[in-house]
């Protein structure tokens, strides 16, 4: 009888040892479990994310983000698909539009196109509105060449592409959001939105300001009620604060300033600041920046031209018919402003004559030309191109009529003559992608910059 106790004692012996291990099996199993699930949610949670309007995008290569430190650097062109633009080699609105040049590019998008180049931290702009009016933007960083590609900052990639990017390095996670996106969140949610009026109001929401009307739909009644005239326009922060009352007849943005162009219910217009001040009273039929560097702007009254700066003040009177060159027939040339030509020399026409102001107001070549430029053509060389200015020596062609021939010469930038007023014809030829200047005298064909070389110390000159 004893030794079945014993026997029954020691069978729920061993049964409660084999339960115990048993326990201790699952509760380390659950452990394991746990430190998996848990190794895994924070792998995932470190590997890398990109996201385009809170979307998780997988086709990327490798090389689209570069990361050195605390810095972050983006490849130009292959940033392009994905906020749908298209990227391209070369130098856009110029003959090396058509290059393959791989230390430039430029990208396209629906209505702007921004372009980049190698060592050089200005980026290039311009709507494909038709006005062909640039601005440029300096980042803050020169463009560089990495894995055989151009890359720029998110400074620079930001106002290429008119993107708003974010990196959290906790998460590992990089977050873009495109224009048209952040277009249509505030429409949805600010019933007063008025930014489908015009694309470059639309770049406000980039700098936490949008246009506001004084109605709401008003990109309908924009587009159904152009006789509406109740309806006006104002600004405001993203979150609602006022900085210019729903006052305006018009307002359109200037990104290159973040300023306003207003419109007074008088059809007059002035600039007003981001933070609401005042900078150019609304008292000229138009205005339009032409140096940001100075803060000049062209402005028009009944229709005469000149100068003011942005306090308001007269630079260059307006009694212009016009200020500013006609680029068209010169694109080899690749001139960024019209309006200021190296920096320094304002074209002025009047009664049929042009001359040159400097940026301080001076008259540096009397208003006594026929005409600015060298048209050409020619049957035998497609390559031989019209010009207007010759980048060399900070030249300007200038010309003048005799009887039935014009006849040209070269100005500098501060006005001083280079060439005199002899020439029968000045060009430029294409050659292996680079630019060649010649001028024709008395049937001889010279090398501008050759025979300038030759007879003058163009450093010299152009420093005085």
């Amino acid at each position: 009888m004893n030794i079945m106790l014993d026997n029954e004692s020691k069978v729920k012996s061993k049964d409660s040892k084999t339960m115990k291990i048993l326990v201790i099996l699952m509760i380390i199993i659950v452990l394991i479990s746990v430190g998996i699930i848990g190794a895994i949610y924070y792998l995932q949670s470190t590997e890398f994310k990109f996201l385009i309007n809170g979307v998780a995008s997988k086709n990327y290569k490798d090389d689209l983000f570069v990361f050195n430190g605390d810095k972050i650097y983006i490849s130009i062109k292959d940033m392009a698909s994905f906020v749908d633009y298209t990227a391209y080699n070369g130098s856009y609105g110029n003959q090396e539009q058509y290059s393959e040049d791989s230390t430039k590019c430029y990208v396209e998008g629906k209505n702007e196109v921004a372009s980049f180049e190698l060592n050089s931290n200005i980026i290039y702009k311009i709507t494909t509105d038709g006005k062909a009016d640039y601005e440029y933007f300096e980042i803050d960083e020169p463009v560089i060449q990495l894995n055989n590609k151009l890359y720029t900052t998110v400074t620079g990639i930001c106002k290429a592409y008119n993107i708003t990017f974010s990196y959290n390095k906790s998460n590992n996670q990089i977050s873009i959001y495109t224009l048209p996106y952040l277009v249509n969140y505030y429409e949805n949610n600010n019933k007063n939105s008025a930014i489908s009026t015009s694309f470059n109001n639309q770049k406000a929401i980039l700098y936490n300001l949008l246009i506001v009307s004084n109605e709401s739909n008003t990109a309908s009644l924009a587009q159904n009620n152009n006789n509406n005239t109740s309806l006006r326009y104002g600004v405001c922060t993203l979150d609602g604060q006022e900085i210019v009352g729903t006052k305006y007849q018009d307002i359109e943005f200037i990104e290159s300033t973040q300023e306003f162009l207003v419109k007074t219910t008088n059809n007059k217009v002035g600039i007003i600041t981001s933070t609401g001040t005042t900078k150019i009273q609304p008292q000229y039929d138009e205005l339009k920046q032409i140096d940001k560097d100075s803060n000049l702007y062209l402005a028009t009254n009944n229709e005469k031209q000149g100068v003011i700066q942005e306090n308001g003040k007269t630079l260059i009177y307006l009694e212009y018919d016009k200020i500013g060159i006609d680029t068209q027939n010169y694109t080899v040339n690749d001139i960024k402003n019209p309006y200021l030509l190296f920096n320094n020399a304002i074209p002025v026409y009047q009664n049929g004559k042009w001359g040159f102001y400097d940026k301080t107001g001076k008259i540096i070549v009397p208003i006594e030309y026929d005409s600015l430029g060298c048209l050409v053509k020619s049957n035998t060389n497609i390559n031989v191109n019209s010009i207007i200015i010759i980048p060399d020596i900070k030249g300007i062609v200038v010309c003048k009529k005799y009887e039935d021939m014009n006849l040209y010469g070269v100005v500098n930038y501060q006005g001083k003559t280079i060439v005199p007023i002899v020439l029968s014809s000045i060009y430029s030829i294409t050659n292996s992608g680079r630019q060649e200047y010649y001028m024709i005298n008395a049937d001889n064909t010279i090398n501008v910059i050759e025979w300038v070389n030759k007879r003058m110390d163009i450093d010299k000159i152009n420093a005085e």
